[in-house]
């Protein structure tokens, strides 16, 4: 097969509902930028503010495509772009928390995310929960190649924790990619997992007054928490029942928890990283992307999330396959 009919074979293989969760992500990134100009332009927010929404929502236009674009790709490109997050993370979570990677350590996590990275593209479940112990056991191993005692739980709880969290939860995102719904099942979590943390910083800062985790996450409220659960599940209901009408998926009755847990699950993830930047006394893991800190800074819900949702949707397809027609 050549390039050309490799292209269209991929673009027969692109369910048009993917199309439209990605202009929906388009309109909202565009909605944004004119809500922001707006509300400066009538002197609501300040200058410093302005400057901070103009950056993200910049981040945004270049996250975005990057996001999709795999997807729409297929497993290959679903399997690449989660080895290449883990990587990306593991390495930030790594270097924030001070432990030097040595060039055996990284061959042990990569070994890791390339037994993830098989998995998805192989559809293949054991081999995901496989790559936990994989990294444990080399870690372990060739740890003791130095001989040097000192700091080896510490490399080793680091390293593991690390691998779980970047690359393990995550690999979650990539069998919802892989199975269910030709990954439109993803591309709709990754979209309503993000507008989570929107609604979240819009309704804190409209009627936040109650803190919700000061030690942790200053800026969070409960007010905050309860506008994300409200308009997130509302969100979910009214897409998932377009989506996917007439299939096991689309019935309020599923739509209302998974939207309930998803936003629950989504600000655990958040409240998760902010533990760890809290506990190493930092703002952001890193600086890799202006306006929303690293690449883990910015995928906290999406990472804690996965596994959450793929666990509740494959219980759920136990009772009863969720995208076979209803009868």
């Amino acid at each position: 097969m050549n390039a050309s009919e490799w292209m269209a074979s991929a673009a027969e293989s692109i369910d048009p509902r993917q199309l439209w969760i990605a202009g929906i992500a388009c309109a909202a990134i565009a909605l944004g930028w004119v809500v922001s100009a707006t509300l400066h332009r009538l002197g609501t927010t300040s200058d410093k503010m302005h400057r901070e929404l103009m950056l993200r929502l910049r981040t945004w236009a270049i996250i975005t495509p990057a996001t999709v674009i795999p997807i729409l790709i297929g497993p290959a490109g679903i399997a690449c772009a989660i080895v290449i997050l883990g990587w990306v993370c593991f390495r930030e979570l790594s270097r924030a928390c001070g432990v030097d990677a040595d060039p055996v350590r990284s061959l042990c996590v990569i070994a890791g995310l390339a037994t993830i990275g098989i998995a998805i593209l192989r559809h293949d479940h054991r081999l995901l929960l496989l790559s936990a112990p994989v990294v444990a056991v080399l870690t372990a191993a060739t740890a003791l190649l130095k001989d040097r005692p000192e700091g080896y739980l510490r490399q080793l709880a680091v390293t593991n924790l690390g691998f779980m969290l970047c690359g393990l939860w995550p690999g979650h995102l990539g069998f919802l990619g892989t199975g269910y719904a030709n990954a439109t099942i993803a591309l709709w979590f990754i979209l309503s997992i993000e507008l989570n943390d929107v609604f979240a910083f819009v309704s804190g800062k409209a009627f936040g007054r109650t803190k919700l985790c000061p030690h942790t996450s200053p800026g969070k409220t409960r007010e905050g928490l309860l506008g994300a659960i409200l308009l997130t599940t509302g969100f979910v209901v009214l897409s998932g029942h377009l989506l996917f009408h007439g299939q096991g998926l689309g019935r309020i009755a599923i739509l209302v928890p998974l939207g309930v847990v998803l936003s629950l699950s989504g600000t655990i993830g958040d409240l998760v990283v902010s533990s760890i930047k809290r506990d190493l006394h930092l703002k952001d893991l890193s600086h890799s992307l202006p306006g929303h800190g690293g690449m883990l800074d910015r995928c906290d819900s999406l990472i804690f999330a996965s596994p959450v949702i793929a666990i509740t949707l494959a219980m759920l397809d136990s009772f009863g396959p969720l995208t076979n027609p209803l009868p």
